[in-house]
This record gives C-alpha cells, structure tokens and sequence, in this order.
C-alpha cells in the first residue's frame, strides 16, 4: 500500500490542477486507513439508506447505526465528514481562547457595556460547537441525524440573534441610532426570526428532497441574517467618507463577502457538482461552506469589538447601552424557547413517520 502511495504521488505531474494533486493523495491515504479504521469499514453512496446521503458525495460514509463511540472515533478516520467536524471544532477552540482573552481586558460581569459582546462571542461558540457535535453524532441512527441536526439549526438561530444584540449594541449608525421606533424593534424583530429560523429549519427536516427543502432551509437562515445587517449596509453606504477612517469598515465588508460566499457554496453544492465523487474526502462544498463561515465569523467579531471600542465615548454619552433584559436575559429565554421548539420537534419523530420522511427502502448493504 505504502508504495501505491508513493507510485500515486510521483505519478502527479507538479504543473497540474492543485485539487487534483491533493484528492489523489487523500484517496490513497484513505486506501491504507481503511485497513486500521478506528471506528469501522466506510462504504459507497449505494450502501446507505437515502436518508444519509450528500448530493454528489459518492463514498466515504459511515455506518448509518454507529455507536457512540465509533463516531467519536470517526473523527480521527478518514471520512466525508471529518473535515465538517474539525472546520468547526478547533474554531470553536478558538473563539474560546479568544473570549479568556477579552476576559482579561474587559470585565464582563460587571460592565454592561461588554455584555452584548457577551453574548455574541457565546453565540459564535455555540453554532460551531454544536455543528461539530451534529456532524460527528448524525449517523447513529435515523431519529439521533434528525435531533442533532435540529440542535445545530438552534445554535444558528441563536448565533443570528447575538449578532443583531452587538450590532444594535455597537454598530448602528447615527441616523439609525436615533430612529426609535427602529432602534426598539430591531432586538424584537431578531428575537422572532431567530425562533422562526428554528421552526422553519426543523420542520424542513419533515418535507421530501428537492429544491423546496433546500430554499426553506437556506431562507431559514438568510432571512435573519439579511434582516440583521441592514444596518450595516446602510452604514456603509451612505457614511461618506466616515468609514474611510473607520477601522471596522473592512471587517464589516469582509464578513458581508464570506456571508455571501457561504450562502452560494451550500446552494451551489460546488465543486462536486462538477466532478462527483472526487471531492468526497476534501474540498466539497459544506467543507468550504463551513471555512467561508468561520472567516465570515472571525471578520464580524473584529468589526464589532472596534466598533465597541472606537465607538465607546459616544454611545455612553447618548445613552444608548441596552439593559439586562435585551442581552443576557433575552439570550437565555430564546435559547429556552429554542430548545423547547427542538423537543416537540422531536416527539414526531415517531417510527412511522421516519419511515415515511426515508427516501428509498431501508438499506441492508450495511449489515
């Protein structure tokens, strides 16, 4: 094996295509760890039930009825979803790491003027945290997919609505700043999408495959964040040479570009679209999809925490800090009401109606 390895590597010609050169070694990479796979055989996408395949992923599937620990194991094998659960997991690292930092310089128990950041930077390490767990846990069983799935959709809300809190916190504009009946609305309104995405994600889970499934899915999550940066866009538009000095401006515009990028690579389901099967281990698109996010993420955090900063004297002396009640306290009840949303949700995962929600008779290749 070691030499087909080798033999495949030297075959490669340096002057071709960059992602040809790396699916070819991750292809005999993955040949020799199939033989020492620490949490059981892979198979094809005509081996698993219907209701466990990606568009155009054609191998590298796990055991739809793995254990616990098999999928713990899993993300140390070479698998479709090891780069999903460590693209969001090791940021998760980070975002942690970065909070210990922030906690050293600003003193989020007793100044309320950090709490907004408070709970965004919580809400950033929610999502990914709960992306990684979903990815890893999703093939223990039919109903497991469905719940963790319906976490990770939770998490997301949740993340949307501790963007809107720092945005409104930190980012408005002057003109939007002393618009009331916007400035008031704007938490409340984001309170609503965020448990609407929750409903609207979860219940996407229960309509068959195809193109509305995937447009209630994606709108579930670019309507809340379409709705969140108006503010931004507006800022950016009409702030006139403002922004020229302002030092979050390019990190607003960058995370605006990586939202963009996300939301077109997990539509597009590019590149494996074009060369099915040879994007299985690495570079298909929730790969990058999860990488464009955590940029986009990594930007929006920059942009807000100078906003913070830079903007401090101003929104103290106006008055504007928003209380307990619109940061930590409407985080806590949403994400109650998120999870509750999650357990009905769930109860109607009944053997009948999984059936039912499977696109193709139950696979018996895997046994």
């Amino acid at each position: 094996m070691l030499r087909e390895i080798s033999a495949t590597v030297a075959s490669i010609n340096v002057k071709g295509d960059a992602v040809v050169r790396v699916v070819e070694v991750v292809k005999s990479i993955q040949g020799i760890t199939s033989m020492f796979s620490l949490s059981g055989r892979l198979y094809r996408v005509d081996q698993v039930p219907g209701q466990f395949r990606e568009l155009f992923i054609l191998s590298g599937y796990r055991h739809p009825k793995s254990s616990a620990k098999q999928c713990i194991l899993s993300a140390f094998d070479v698998t479709n979803e090891t780069l999903n659960i460590w693209t969001h997991f090791l940021p998760a690292v980070y975002f942690a790491w970065w909070f210990v930092e922030l906690a050293q310089e600003h003193d989020f128990v007793n100044d309320p003027y950090t709490w907004p950041l408070l709970v965004f930077t919580f809400s950033s390490m929610g999502y990914l945290l709960a992306s990684a767990i979903a990815h890893t846990f999703n093939t223990m069983s039919n109903k497991a997919r469905h719940i963790f799935f319906f976490l990770d959709y939770a998490a997301l809300s949740n993340y949307s609505l501790g963007a809107a809190i720092a945005f409104r916190a930190y980012c408005f504009p002057e003109v939007l700043r002393n618009m009331t009946f916007y400035s008031d609305w704007y938490v409340r309104a984001a309170i609503f999408n965020s448990v609407g995405c929750t409903v609207l994600s979860c219940q996407s889970r229960f309509m068959a495959p195809g193109k509305l499934r995937k447009v209630c899915r994606l709108g579930a999550f670019v309507i809340p964040f379409s709705f969140d940066v108006v503010p931004l866009v507006y800022r950016m538009v009409f702030a006139g040479d403002e922004m020229l000095v302002d030092r979050a401006y390019m990190y607003h515009t960058r995370q605006l570009f990586f939202a963009f990028l996300a939301g077109l690579l997990y539509a597009s389901h590019m590149p494996e679209r074009l060369l099915p099967g040879k994007f299985d281990y690495v570079g298909h698109s929730h790969q990058l999809f999860h990488i464009a996010g955590v940029l986009g993420n990594c930007s929006q955090m920059t942009a807000i925490l100078y906003d913070m900063l830079d903007r401090k004297d101003i929104l103290v002396r106006e008055d504007r800090l928003l209380p307990w009640s619109y940061t930590v306290v409407t985080m806590g009840v949403v994400t109650m009401v998120n999870l509750i949303t999650i357990f009905v949700f769930s109860t109607y995962l009944t053997k009948d109606r999984l059936k039912l929600m499977s696109d193709d008779k139950p696979c018996n290749k895997c046994h």
